[in-house]
């Protein structure tokens, strides 16, 4: 599945260094600050750059999956990236600095990804946030062969920060860390056992990255092994072959782990149970969605996931979802995805800010140097690997309501 996605994204980055060759890909765009205090509570902390200097719009690019089963996910981003843009926007900018947010819709289509991210980078875009999934390579290797600078929305494979290139940046935790946080809360609840949900078609799913993390960090913290495991495809309605297996499995697993999401995840869950099937199950952040207990009915209860953030009384998400009624005149639909668009483009902000340069160039080292830098997900200082260390939260489906479990940094946590 891999090859001729990135066959087609360095077929498309050619395209790209030629166009930008003749000029084509000249930019104003930059970058500004966010002013912690106005943005939900969080208050920003200067990363060290030289600062100021930098005026104009940032334009801010995704090419986004507007439709298809990647649209769960990205339109609540891309609304939360709009709240940033509003924001920033009616406080005359953030030292001087605009933001305009420009986005198209791929459809979650790695082809159509490809031509829409060449748009922008026609119009002379060179900050972007990615799509969701491995669509993100296409445009990513586009915008990195094109000069420009992006950070990868709510992407949480690490993996894909290697396969774009050194401009690309996470702004939230990634698998091996949630994949982690989930293991270590398996061994606290005393299994030892566990079966894996996989599917090959991305990286977000695969028992060689999600799966392999889950595995090492679940040895580490318990000596747990996984006992067996089973490959599922993204999209399908029927989970039959999957509920039989884990029926039959001799001896029985003592909780199912797998980074399975929406719509997908609550319609196993209403069959697994449905079929008499009792073993605990244990997500991923994909499953943060109020669309889990829509789809699932009862079946969600007992369900523990990890995710970015919880809105406990007077804390950063709940500010923020009060402020984002407010601005943008409806409440937000999902549990933390526009919160997460919303710190994709004030940290982009920031870093030009710490910069004091619109340049992509100096926005991609300001971002590698961030440090301590306040977003609604925690505190935000970069690792050299190009993703920041921030806590998981584990929440349980209680009678069809998130509860919150616990918020940790995983004492372990593997390597990508």
């Amino acid at each position: 599945m891999r090859k001729p996605v990135v066959l087609l994204a360095l077929i498309g980055a050619a395209l790209a260094l030629a166009l930008y060759g003749c000029g084509g890909g000249s930019s104003s765009s930059g970058g500004g600050e966010t002013s912690g205090g106005e943005t939900s509570g969080s208050e920003a902390s200067s990363s060290g750059g030289s600062g100021g200097g930098a005026e104009g719009t940032l334009k801010i690019g995704i090419s986004a999956a507007l439709a298809g089963p990647f649209a769960p996910f990205d339109a609540p981003m891309l609304n939360g990236m709009k709240f940033a843009e509003k924001k920033i926007d009616a406080e005359g900018g953030m030292d001087g600095i605009e933001v305009e947010v420009v986005s198209e819709n791929n459809k979650g289509e790695t082809s159509l990804t490809a031509t829409t991210t060449q748009d922008l980078l026609e119009k002379g875009i060179t900050s972007f946030v990615m799509t969701t999934a491995d669509s993100s390579i296409a445009g990513g290797q586009l915008i990195q062969a094109a000069g420009g600078v992006m950070t990868m929305g709510v992407n949480t494979p690490p993996v894909l920060l290697e396969e774009i290139g050194d401009h690309a940046f996470n702004v939230n935790f990634t698998d091996n860390l949630q994949a982690a946080a989930d293991a270590e809360y398996a061994c606290e609840q005393g299994y030892k056992t566990a079966y894996e949900l996989v599917a090959p078609q991305s990286p977000y799913t695969s028992e060689e990255t999600m799966g392999k993390y889950f595995k090492e960090a679940f040895e580490h913290y318990c000596g747990g092994q996984v006992t067996g495991s089973d490959v599922f495809t993204i999209g399908s309605t029927n989970f039959g072959g999957q509920v039989t297996k884990l029926q039959n499995a001799s001896p029985q697993p003592e909780v199912i782990f797998t980074s399975m999401f929406v719509p997908d995840s609550g319609t196993f869950l209403k069959q697994l149970r449905g079929a008499g099937v009792e073993i605990p199950f244990i997500g991923t952040d994909g499953d943060d969605d109020p669309s889990l207990v829509e789809t699932a009915g009862s079946a969600a209860n007992g369900v523990v996931y990890s995710t970015h953030q919880f809105p406990t009384p007077g804390g950063e998400l709940e500010k923020f979802y009060k402020e984002y009624e407010t601005v943008m005149g409806k409440p937000v639909e999902t549990s933390t995805f526009e919160a997460i668009g919303r710190d994709q483009v004030y940290t982009l902000v920031e870093a030009a800010h710490d910069a004091g340069s619109l340049e992509p160039e100096a926005i991609a080292t300001a971002l590698g140097e961030l440090k301590h830098y306040k977003i609604i997900q925690g505190d935000l200082t970069m690792l050299p690997e190009r993703y920041p260390s921030l806590p998981a939260y584990l929440v349980e489906i209680d009678n069809g309501k998130p509860k919150l479990v616990k918020e940790e940094v995983p004492s372990f946590i593997p390597k990508p």
